[in-house]
């Protein structure tokens, strides 16, 4: 098998689609806006398309690990085991930033006011939270650990002359 399956190519692209509108809405809109009633909103969409991200990849975790694997690539050893610490690193802070996301919303009442319509006033920053702290950071190690996926896949289709990218898509 040269490709993986029509189930995790769309997984794949779907779960990426989610995780970068999550992140840049996450750090250039949403951190920007103060947090006003107006901003519930734009929370909502992001906590429900959190939880779907989330969902997700969970899904394709358990996919990943039932499906067949299509043929190795040649690589170094070396190569080999930073692709697999890559990968494994970015479905490990996937699932810490949702868990981090979920425990932000209940430490600061955002799923009750939004989802069940309790009057609450909105924290100022949410950085007050060592959680919130935690969920901005992962964030940016998903934008690094994710940047260097993408710098692997073009590195390795430059150095072998091999599209790989072909690998996940139909």
């Amino acid at each position: 098998m040269t490709c993986y399956t029509s189930r995790s190519i769309i997984l794949h692209w779907l779960s990426g689609g989610l995780l970068v509108f999550l992140l840049v809405t996450g750090t250039f809109v949403l951190s920007e806006i103060p947090n006003t009633v107006e901003k519930l909103g734009s929370f909502k969409v992001h906590m429900i398309l959190g939880i779907l991200a989330t969902l997700v990849s969970v899904v394709r975790i358990f996919i990943i690990i039932k499906s067949p694997k299509p043929e190795a690539l040649l690589m170094s050893p070396f190569r080999a085991s930073m692709m697999k610490a890559n990968h494994i690193a970015i479905y490990a802070v996937i699932l810490a930033i949702g868990m981090s996301g979920f425990v932000l919303a209940q430490s600061a009442f955002l799923g009750q006011m939004i989802f069940f319509g309790v009057e609450k006033e909105l924290y100022s920053s949410f950085h007050d939270f060592s959680v919130g702290v935690v969920h901005g950071f992962l964030t940016k190690v998903l934008l690094f650990l994710v940047t260097m996926h993408i710098v692997g896949v073009f590195s390795y289709t430059l150095k072998y002359q091999h599209n790989i990218i072909k690998r996940m898509w139909f």
